[in-house]
C-alpha cells in the first residue's frame, strides 16, 4: 500500500492492488484511506477495479468511478470461475 495525495476533507489516499484474485490482474486502485479502512472491517469486503466483479457471483455493495466494493464471503470457493 502506498500513501499518495490528499482528497479535500477526506484524508490521505491509499493505492492498493485490485483484490479480484485474477492472476493476470495488475490494476491499482486509489481510494481514500477511510474507505479502505472501512472495507477492512467486519464484515470483510474486497476492493476491485470496475468490471472485475463476476456477474451473478459478486454482488456489488458500492460502486465508485475507480473501484467497486464486494462482500468477501461471496468470493470464497468461486476462484475457479475466473
Amino acid at each position: 500500500m502506498h500513501e499518495g495525495t490528499q482528497f479535500a476533507g477526506v484524508g490521505s489516499v491509499v493505492e492498493i492492488a485490485c483484490q479480484c484474485g485474477r492472476s493476470a490482474c495488475a490494476e491499482v486502485i486509489a481510494l481514500p484511506r477511510c474507505l479502505y479502512e472501512l472495507a477492512q472491517g467486519e464484515p470483510p469486503r474486497l476492493l476491485l477495479a470496475p468490471g472485475h466483479e463476476l456477474p451473478g457471483i459478486r454482488r456489488a455493495l458500492s460502486r465508485f468511478d475507480s473501484f467497486v466494493v464486494v462482500p468477501k464471503q461471496e468470493t470464497e470457493g468461486n476462484r475457479d470461475r475466473r
